[in-house]
């Protein structure tokens, strides 16, 4: 998975600055609903890593490897991040269909065990990624969560936590705008981003540009 860049234009920048102080002259401003879009986020993460784990953080970038059993709840600790895939979670890798527009149909649950690789990168940064293997997705009767440690930044700003989706050609998108049942968390006091997951490819934690700007304003 390609990382996305960071970089933002000059001229974009001050053209939206621009349109965000007009609405704040109109008596229209913006702060609340940033308030109210970070309140709504803030949650409680169900997993906290120990000490232990968060000493791996650097450490614990790479390959792991584990075999699950389909047919029973499955918990996987990936270094400070953690993975719950409940039972009959996973559809049958053979026959299912994958993509965005499948995300939400039924499926035959896998029978066989299956063996994934997960590979961290930039766990020491505030944009941590996981990449998942093979391709797969989870019966949407199910809830399978995915729980990402970032170390930096989050006790120190308020910012619009993401874990985007990221496809095998490194573009990174915010499922939650078109499924809200794929919204991102944030626990600032653990240093905890996660959400639901529909299907395995890789993950990325970001921050809302929308929510940065409005911290310059």
């Amino acid at each position: 998975m390609r990382l996305p860049t960071k970089a933002r234009s000059k001229s974009l920048l001050t053209t939206v600055l621009a349109g965000a102080l007009l609405a704040g002259c109109a008596g229209e401003s913006t702060a609340p609903a940033v308030k109210s879009a970070t309140a709504k986020q803030s949650r409680t993460s169900p997993f906290i890593p120990s000490a232990a784990a968060k000493a791996l953080v650097g450490v614990a970038d790479g390959r792991y490897e584990f075999t699950v059993d389909p047919s029973r709840d499955q918990s996987v600790n990936l270094g400070p991040n953690y993975l719950s895939i409940p039972a009959n979670a996973i559809c049958d890798i053979a026959t299912s269909s994958y993509g965005p527009a499948h995300w939400n149909e039924s499926c035959v649950p896998q029978a066989d065990s299956v063996r994934i690789t997960a590979v961290v990168r930039n766990s020491t940064s505030d944009h941590p990624s996981i990449d998942f293997y093979p391709a797969m997705r989870f019966a949407p009767t199910t809830n399978v969560g995915l729980y990402v440690y970032v170390p930096t930044g989050m006790a120190a700003f308020q910012k619009n936590w993401i874990m985007k989706y990221c496809n095998d050609v490194g573009v990174c998108v915010d499922e939650s705008l078109a499924d809200s049942d794929l919204r991102s968390f944030a626990d600032t006091q653990n240093h905890m981003v996660f959400r639901r997951i529909k299907h395995f490819s890789g993950y990325l934690v970001s921050i809302g540009f929308l929510e940065d700007l409005a911290g310059l304003l």
